[in-house]
Formats: structure tokens, C-alpha cells, sequence
């Protein structure tokens, strides 16, 4: 009976080893993968870049995630360049800055860095939406 226990959970942990990783079709999917208990929330005129306005997420612990949908990778890669610029004006702790596709995300994580923007291994969610970025098909 215990060998039919051990070789049923073995079996079961190669199974769970094997299978595919989980992929998405859009940000907003993944995004939304990374925490289920997060709430959208409304994003001030101050938050808009090039004049897109994001779709903002608030996250349990007070962190939040915008995302923005530029509609070319050159609008992303503009409405990137002047966030960076605007960003070095306002503030000592800048948020993580993710791209994939025509999106531009920004998680505001309240890790206590002693860098500027703070490593994904100093977040609570870093690594989780870098990894969610990556399987979108």
C-alpha cells in the first residue's frame, strides 16, 4: 500500500513538472494572473503618458501596476523615453519598468531598496509579471 502511495505521488510530481507552462493573450490576462486580489482603480491625468491614459491596478499590500497600450512599438518606445524623462524630475524611487509588445507596464512596488528602482528579487510581484509578461503568445 505504501508503494502504491509513493509511486501515485511520484507520478504525480512528474506530471506537474511536465506540464506547460500558462500562456496568455494579452497583458490585461497576465496582468491579471499575478494576484487575484487586485482591484482596478482609477488613474489620475498626472499618470498619463503621450497621452494614453493607463489602466491602473491596486494591489493588497498598497502597490500598484499600470498599463499602457501605446498601439506601435515606437509609441512604446517614445511614451518609455519620456517617462524616463519625467520620472528623473519627480522622484528618488522609480517603478520597474516592463515592455512587451506595444504595452509598457509600471509596477510601483513598495520594496525597501537601496536602489533607485528596486530589483525583482526585492518584490513582492516582480518576478511574477516579468514571467506572466513572457508567456503571453
Amino acid at each position: 500500500m505504501r508503494k502504491l502511495r509513493l509511486v501515485t505521488f511520484f507520478s504525480l510530481f512528474l506530471l506537474s513538472a511536465c506540464s506547460p507552462q500558462q500562456k496568455y493573450t494579452s497583458v490585461s490576462e497576465a496582468i491579471k494572473s499575478v494576484e487575484h486580489n487586485m482591484t482596478q482603480i482609477e488613474s489620475s491625468v498626472e499618470a498619463h503618458i503621450d497621452g494614453i491614459q493607463p489602466i491602473s491596478y491596486k494591489l493588497d499590500n498598497k502597490e500598484y501596476i499600470r498599463v499602457y497600450e501605446f498601439g506601435s512599438k515606437e509609441k512604446r518606445d517614445l511614451g518609455n523615453k519620456h517617462f524616463e524623462e519625467k520620472i528623473q524630475l519627480l522622484s528618488s524611487h522609480a517603478p520597474i519598468v516592463y515592455q512587451s509588445g506595444y504595452y509598457l507596464v509600471l509596477y510601483y512596488s513598495n520594496a525597501n531598496s537601496t536602489t533607485r528602482t528596486p530589483k525583482l528579487t526585492e518584490t513582492n510581484y516582480g518576478e511574477k509579471i516579468q514571467k506572466a509578461l513572457i508567456s503571453i503568445e
